[in-house]
Parts: structure tokens; C-alpha cells; sequence
């Protein structure tokens, strides 16, 4: 069975968007063929995530010398409330408004032990996933997976030194590749929300934005980058022109207090979609 890969690449603080057809992701638009099995309980419900989910559970694990950034801006928001609030808005005045818990500390979390991989293959994502989630029939719990891991993706069979995150299509699982965010020259602070975002724009595509599961309320799909916002003050746009754009993009979030990542058009999206 193919599934799609969402990826973000990032050499400094840069989203960008590219898309595979196992892996559908976010930068430049190259093109692979490979096939991920998933077993069932790693399978989400597009449709049940709007229609009977009233919990949305994340899970967050980490690999030893990958620890997801924790604590607050010196305004005393928490790194970790940046997710949590967006997935509340993305649900918002729909006639169920899940429950979300996100951990904030990594007491919260789960440390696994070391891999020691120098990179990771879209197959052992997933199969590490397999062996870290627990078994959930109640329709009206979605578990969420969000990894960190060391080493970088491995991308057509070699180490992809830009690529920060993947998503895979139609399961849970989010994975965070800590080396490449270590290496950039961002202060801490903006690192830390340039973090968040990442996990928020692949969470994203798991949730079906943009036009890729949940239908569009008003047309802002990018036909050159599917699954990607016309709009550029959106976290779903595809690629924040260099360092420089996004880096205003994440400063203006930094000046405003603003936790919110998606624009109005993906919000109205998920919030009028009908399974």
C-alpha cells in the first residue's frame, strides 16, 4: 500500500514544502514511488476525526540528545500551548470540539532509548511508531505520535541533511529530526517556534489541509504545490521564501503573541468540513 509523506526542509528557519507520492511532503516537488505498509492501528480516521473523535491525545517520544524545546517565552506562553492551540482551532464551533492534551514538559513525555541511526528510512518510522503505540478501540480517542529523532530522513536512499519533518498520510505519526534543527544558527527562542511550527504544518497535512481530505470552503489550494495555502502568512504555505520571509513570519508570532499558525481560510475549512 503507498502511502504519502509529508516532509519539511529547513536550513535555518525555512518551511518548505515539497511532495512524494508514498511521501507527499514540502520543498522542491521531486517525485518517489515507495510503498509504506501500516498496520490497522496505526490507520487514522479522516472522517472520524471530525465526526465522533472527542479526545485528541498527542504522544511525544524522543530519542536521548533530541529532546523536544520546553518551557515559556518570557511572556509565559508555553512552547508545547503553540500545538495545542492550533489543534483547538482547527476544530473550533464545530458540534464537536474535541478535548486536546498535549504534554508541555518532558517529565510529560516519553525518552526512548538511543537508535544510534545516522538517518531514518520512511519504513522504520513507521515500524518505530508501530512499536511505540498503544491499542485504542474507542472511536472517540485519536492518539497522535510526534517523534524525535537523531540522524536526518533518508531520501532516495541517501541522508537528507534539510529535512526537518515528515508526516505520514493517513496514519498518526509526525517524526522531528532534531539534528537538522541543532545545526541552525536560530537563537533559541525563535528555534523553539520554528519547532512548533513544523509539528503544526505536519500536523496539518494530517488533518487533511489543504484540499487533500477536508474540501475547501473558498479556493486558496496551490496548484503547483498540492496540499499546500496560497497564502503566504499561512503555515500551510509552501515555502517562505529563504531564511529571511520566514523569519519574519515566525518573528511576527513572536511579537504579536499570536499562537495561531493557519490562515482564516484553513480554519474555515476544518471547521464547516463534513465527513
Amino acid at each position: 500500500m503507498s502511502h504519502n509523506v509529508s516532509i519539511i526542509r529547513n536550513l535555518f528557519i525555512a518551511l518548505v514544502p515539497t511532495f512524494f507520492l508514498m511521501m507527499t511532503g514540502c520543498s522542491s516537488g521531486d517525485s518517489s514511488d515507495s510503498g509504506v505498509a501500516v498496520d490497522e492501528g496505526l490507520r487514522l480516521d479522516l472522517p472520524g476525526l471530525y465526526s465522533t473523535v472527542r479526545y485528541i491525545n498527542v504522544k511525544v517520544v524522543y530519542e536521548p540528545g533530541a529532546e523536544p524545546f520546553i518551557g515559556s517565552t518570557s511572556g509565559g506562553i508555553e512552547y508545547w500551548s503553540m500545538f495545542e492551540e492550533n489543534i483547538r482551532a482547527l476544530f473550533q464551533g464545530r458540534s464537536i470540539e474535541p478535548q486536546v492534551s498535549v504534554p508541555k514538559s518532558l517529565s510529560e513525555m516519553n525518552r526512548i532509548d538511543s537508535r544510534n541511526q545516522p538517518s531514518w528510512t520512511a519504513e522504520e518510522i513507521v515500524d518505530l511508531a508501530g512499536g511505540i503505540a498503544g491499542t485504542v478501540d474507542d472511536p472517540s480517542i485519536a492518539e497522535m505520535y510526534v517523534m524525535f529523532l537523531g540522524g536526518y530522513f533518508n531520501e532516495d536512499g541517501g541522508d537528507n541533511p534539510k529535512v526537518v519533518g515528515v508526516s505520514v498520510t493517513g496514519t498518526p505519526i509526525i517524526a522531528i529530526f532534531k539534528n537538522v534543527i541543532l545545526t541552525t544558527s536560530a537563537t533559541f527562542l525563535v528555534a523553539s517556534y520554528v519547532e512548533q511550527a513544523t509539528v503544526v504544518h505536519e500536523f496539518g497535512h494530517l488533518a487533511g489541509i489543504v484540499d487533500s481530505g477536508v474540501s475547501m470552503v473558498s479556493p486558496h489550494l496551490d496548484p503547483e504545490h498540492l496540499k499546500h495555502c496560497t497564502n503566504d502568512a499561512c503555515v500551510m504555505y509552501w515555502q517562505n521564501e529563504g531564511a529571511e520571509d520566514l523569519s519574519l513570519f515566525v518573528q511576527q508570532m513572536i511579537d504579536t503573541g499570536s499562537l495561531v499558525m493557519f490562515c482564516d481560510q484553513c480554519l474555515q475549512d476544518t471547521r464547516s468540513y463534513i465527513p
